[in-house]
């Protein structure tokens, strides 16, 4: 098969469609010609995640109409799946699994968000790209009930049974995919009136597993509420599963005050973006007369000299109803873009290592933008950006 001046090869086919390969394109191929208006809902649904660049999905770059009618849905080429590394290496380490959850979560809250599904989470669509992150591929509902995709061994039992597809069964799967991870297989099939049992792994933190085990409710009602909030949770892991010290004779020694003073994370907080770390809480407003002027503490202690790292946010482009962000920031950086609205809450949106990301505005409303970087260790942030005459202030 040959598109442009590109060759592909089939590299497998699945229960829907079959996928070839380039050098650097991927082509999902749909065995079936689909009616127009399938076509048409399913370019709305690819249209909607378009406007989502910085999350960890994988974008399709164009939908083709093949010569014989078939349908075809070009992206850049991610290799390999969750699915290979599982099989080839069972279980990951606990912080791969903890990097992988997060990028799940984070692609099915900005997915959901603009009232997409995804419908068919399994480890086959959870890619990693060219530089290692993992991103997830194969979202929407509409092309898998015109083929009439059987439920997989991740598929809530909402779905199984009575084929309700919703936010709730798109958390099921996710848990399912993080027990394939923690264990290298598929949990066993729920039960009613049951508690899926906790992976078994001795060093899996009591954290993660309640938090599996909640998202393999067998009830829609006992999961947690959103993918945001399984998002928020397994951002804020590192610190809660942190090994406490064991009670010695002689306690074990404090940590250096330096190393204290360089750790910092990147976390959502009510009503705006924290950058938390030995005393420092900054947080991105519109001045005045839009909202308050914002304060910091100064961390007690500077951290020990290290090699200067900076963070460019380019001018915004101003699209009416979107705004295009770009930034430059140093590489195995995770980003978060803070987003003051007037009258409006401070927000915030996780967007991994992107480098660049369009963000929906309202029409007429002054906004400020700021973007924060961390490699866990180090801090940055941008100078704050404006649109539409809006003065900013850290």
């Amino acid at each position: 098969m040959t598109e442009t001046t590109e060759e592909f090869e089939p590299i497998g086919a699945g229960p829907v469609a079959t996928v070839y390969a380039g050098l650097y394109l991927a082509l999902k191929v749909y065995p079936e010609p689909v009616p127009d208006e399938v076509r048409e809902e399913f370019t709305e649904e690819m249209g909607r995640l378009a406007l989502l660049r910085g999350a960890p999905i994988l974008p399709v770059d164009e939908v083709l109409d093949l010569p014989d009618g078939r349908l075809a849905v070009q992206s850049e080429l991610c290799s390999p799946s969750l699915a290979a590394v599982l099989d080839e290496h069972g279980g990951l380490p606990v912080d791969e699994v903890v990097t992988v959850g997060r990028a799940m979560a984070g692609a099915l809250a900005a997915a959901h968000g603009a009232g997409v599904l995804h419908g068919g989470l399994t480890p086959h669509n959870v890619l990693f790209g060219a530089s290692g992150s993992p991103v997830v591929a194969d979202f929407g509902t509409v092309l898998r009930e015109a083929a009439g995709q059987p439920p997989s061994a991740y598929a809530a039992p909402e779905t199984v049974l009575d084929g309700i597809v919703n936010e709730c069964s798109d958390l099921y799967s996710l848990g399912a995919v993080l027990y394939a991870a923690l264990t290298g297989g598929p949990p066993p099939a729920p039960e009613p009136h049951t508690t899926m049992p906790a992976p078994d792994r001795d060093d899996v933190p009591a954290s993660l597993e309640r938090l599996v085990t909640r998202l393999l409710a067998h009830h829609p009602a006992d999961r947690p509420a959103s993918a945001a909030a399984v998002a928020q949770h397994l951002e804020n892991l590192p610190a809660e599963t942190e090994p406490e010290p064991e009670p010695e004779v002689e306690p074990e020694p404090e940590p250096e005050p330096a190393r204290r003073g360089r750790g910092r994370t990147i976390a959502l907080a009510a009503g705006g973006a924290v950058v938390v770390a030995a005393g420092v809480v900054a947080v991105l407003q519109l001045a005045d007369p839009f909202g308050p002027k914002v304060t910091a503490v100064a961390a007690e202690s500077s951290p020990a000299p290290v090699q200067p790292v900076a963070v460019d946010l380019a001018e915004p482009v101003d699209g009416g109803a979107h705004v295009d962000l770009r930034w430059q920031a140093p590489d195995g950086f995770d980003v978060a873009v803070i987003v003051a609205a007037e009258h409006q809450p401070t927000k915030v949106h996780l967007v991994s290592r992107a480098r660049s990301t369009r963000l929906p505005v309202e029409p007429g409303r002054t906004y400020c933008f700021q973007v924060q970087a961390t490699d866990g260790q180090r801090t940055v942030e941008s100078t704050p950006r404006a649109i539409r005459g809006a003065t900013c202030r850290t």
